[in-house]
Order: C-alpha cells, then structure tokens, then sequence
C-alpha cells in the first residue's frame, strides 16, 4: 500500500517539535510492509530532514512538502497540493493518515481515502501539558453564572414528580 502521512500532528507535537510517540509506532509499524510519503507543511525540506533523521524517522519512500513559491493558504490548499505531486507522478495513495479534521473533509471531498489520527490529550487546548489559561473577565464570570443559576431554577426535573 501507498500511505501519505502528515508529519505535524501525526509524528511531531508542533508546539514542542518533540515526536509524538503513537504517531512514531504508527508510522515504524507500517513502514515494514508499506511504501510511506511524508507531508510537510513547511517549505524548508533540509530542516525537516534533520527532524526525521534525529527522530529515526528515516524509512519512508519520499518526503514531499509544498513549493517554497507555493500560494497555498489554507492546510487543506497545503496537503492538497503535496498530494497533487504525488498522484502527479502516478503514484496511487490508498491511504492519507491527517490529524486535523477539517483537512480529513477537503480530502475525502477530492476522492482521497483519509483516516483521521486525533489524538485524546490534544482534542482540547486545556488537557495540553503546555496550556495557559488566561484571566476570564469579570462580567462573563457574572453571566454565565445567571445563566446557570437560570436553567437550574428553569429545570422541569426539579419540580417532576417522583416516578
């Protein structure tokens, strides 16, 4: 099988550039029987390369990244793009393996088969090791609060009788 495989998100944590370790037994697992291109988001492929080398990541067929000249302005236009020169060169993918959803439709809309890799401990920013919580202003603290304090005295269960 041909398999295209994000790098940010499925093999490197952006916010650290450390590798995500699922995503590093995902892509040694499937490197022994499959033939692996990696998409880059960046337009810099020596400093990519340097990643993979230092993460052992060094098995896969073809890195592909988009032009350094590229337009492309979205991360779907990004991936779209790295996948045209793919299927450009004749090589059929059988799967493309992307962690952002919104990315996963645009794919899926072009006829690309796309399994999404999202991951429990960065589906929200606040389980992240390295969330910062800001102040939440005063008044919204207030309305939600009321708004609360509303459904509750509202609540139809409250004043239900007993079953």
């Amino acid at each position: 099988m041909n398999i295209a495989i994000t790098i940010d998100g499925v093999l490197r944590n952006t916010d650290t550039d450390g590798a995500i370790p699922l995503g590093n037994a995902l892509y040694q697992a499937l490197a022994t029987d499959h033939a692996l291109y990696l998409l880059a988001d960046d337009r810099n492929p020596s400093t990519t390369h340097k990643w993979l080398t230092f993460t052992g990541l060094t098995a896969h067929m073809r890195l592909v990244g988009p032009r350094r000249t590229s337009n492309a302005a979205t991360p779907a236009d990004v991936r779209l793009e790295c996948l045209g020169h793919l299927t450009g060169t004749g090589i059929k993918l059988d799967l493309v393996i992307e962690p952002d959803p919104a990315v996963s439709v645009e794919l899926l809309a072009r006829g690309y088969p796309v399994t999404t890799l999202t991951l429990p401990h960065f589906a929200k920013p606040e389980w992240r090791p390295d969330y910062q919580q800001g102040l939440r202003p005063w008044a919204e603290l207030v309305a939600e609060t009321e708004t609360q304090a509303q459904a509750y005295a509202t609540d139809p269960r409250r004043s239900a009788e007993p079953l």
